[in-house]
């Protein structure tokens, strides 16, 4: 782990190079890349910071235009959590992002199709294994581990069920990390009306809302998560969007407290992250500063429209007006201030998650290195680079 830390800290350091736009991958001519997107060049400052984003949301085709992204905003290395769950899609992601070596890792994804087969866990465990070996630097689960994935008795697939084992095992053992989206916000569970605080949201994506018997409560759905956090300690959970509850604080500590193998990132939760105490929340940012990673939930992909791609830029959230790359400078920016100014009053990063002004929160310089970047490079890049190297090593020996 040292020597791959060592390893890591070199290339942050010292890789600049930024390589040729890969055409194929646009299936482009000029004007089609003028459809995919591109920074503008005006008033483009020098970041003023380094940091890493461990959650975005990236498709082979949009990662050269997101290192443009990630240059014009200090954004170093960045995890794409949606690497594939079939092997043409880990393909073609792991194609393209290698075009940029150490800038962007990739978790893989899970197939669920057949989960009623009686092998389904190690058959999926073999997969995760695979993909490892291939390139693939962690594990992501989205929401749909007991929301969405159903068994063929229409029950939905509990996030406990023990025929999962295997594949939680088998993340601890290749020492990966597994990114794990649980419930969502309260306000989603609760009726879709006026009264609802994220009203406005789920106004433009009603299929959100999990209100009703049909579904398993939030309680439920976190306390099953836990459970898996808890059964296996030698793997390590990056609970997601602050263990998807930064409306309690409190739990999100106890959570810290009794479970050593969690991490978590603050993806698309600083509305509710800055609703709470500032002295609060920067205690429990001083007390667990080595274990909370700097994330936005940030998605640059495509959409078809009459045969042609163009770029759909997703700032954390819907929106009522489609954002554009120009738009994510100011998305960073407010992140930064939220992090760097001490009790200030101001918009949070995702306006349309909540009508209201949040506190910053004005971390050290010592805890923002860590929140930024050191903790990525510990639990994330450190090790991806150093079985690269060694995958590497091992192809040279025995070709």
């Amino acid at each position: 782990m040292k020597y791959a830390l060592l390893l890591s800290l070199f290339i942050f350091g010292c890789s600049k190079t930024t390589p040729e736009i890969n055409r194929s991958l646009t299936r482009s001519n000029s004007t089609q890349q003028k459809n995919l997107g591109e920074i503008s060049k005006n008033n483009v400052e020098k970041p003023k910071r380094l940091w890493n984003d461990v959650h975005t949301h990236l498709s082979p085709y949009t990662m050269k235009t997101f290192v443009d992204v990630m240059d014009a905003n200090g954004v170093y290395r960045t995890v794409n959590m949606s690497g594939g769950s079939t092997p043409k899609r880990r393909v073609s992601t792991l194609q393209a992002s290698s075009k940029f070596y150490g800038r962007i890792a990739n978790f893989a994804n899970v197939d669920w199709s057949d989960i009623d087969e009686p092998t389904f866990g190690l058959r999926a465990a073999k997969s995760l294994r695979e993909a490892v070996n291939d390139g693939f630097t962690g594990l992501k689960i989205s929401k749909a581990l007991g929301l969405g994935v159903k068994l063929k008795d229409g029950s939905y697939l509990k996030i406990d069920d023990p025929r999962l084992d295997p594949l939680w095992s088998e993340a601890g053992k290749l020492g990966v990390v597994v990114a794990i989206h649980t419930a969502d916000p309260k306000a989603f569970f609760e009726p879709i009306s006026e009264n609802n605080e994220r009203y406005a949201e789920l106004s433009i994506a009603p299929s959100w809302s999990f209100h009703g018997d049909e579904f398993p409560s939030r309680k439920q759905l976190l306390d099953a998560r836990n459970r898996v956090v808890k059964k296996h300690p030698k793997t390590t959970f990056m609970l997601l969007h602050f263990a998807n509850n930064p409306e309690d604080i409190d739990e999100v500590r106890s959570i810290l407290e009794s479970y050593p193998n969690v991490i978590l990132d603050v993806a698309a939760r600083l509305a509710e992250i800055g609703r709470h105490d500032p002295k609060k929340v920067r205690k429990l940012f001083n007390d667990f500063q080595n274990r909370i990673l700097f994330a936005t939930d940030l998605q640059v992909g495509v959409q078809v429209y009459r045969d042609e791609l163009y770029l759909r830029v997703t700032l954390g959230s819907v929106s009522k007006t489609p954002p554009t790359l120009d738009d994510v400078s100011h998305f960073y920016d407010l992140h930064a201030q939220f992090f760097e100014a001490k009790d200030r009053v101001m918009e949070h990063p995702i306006p349309i998650q909540g009508d209201w002004k949040v506190r910053s929160l004005g971390l050290s310089d010592s805890v923002k290195a860590k929140l930024y970047y050191k903790n990525s490079e510990r639990y994330i890049f450190a090790p991806w680079l150093g079985r690269s190297v060694a995958q590497k090593l091992i192809r040279k020996i025995t070709d």
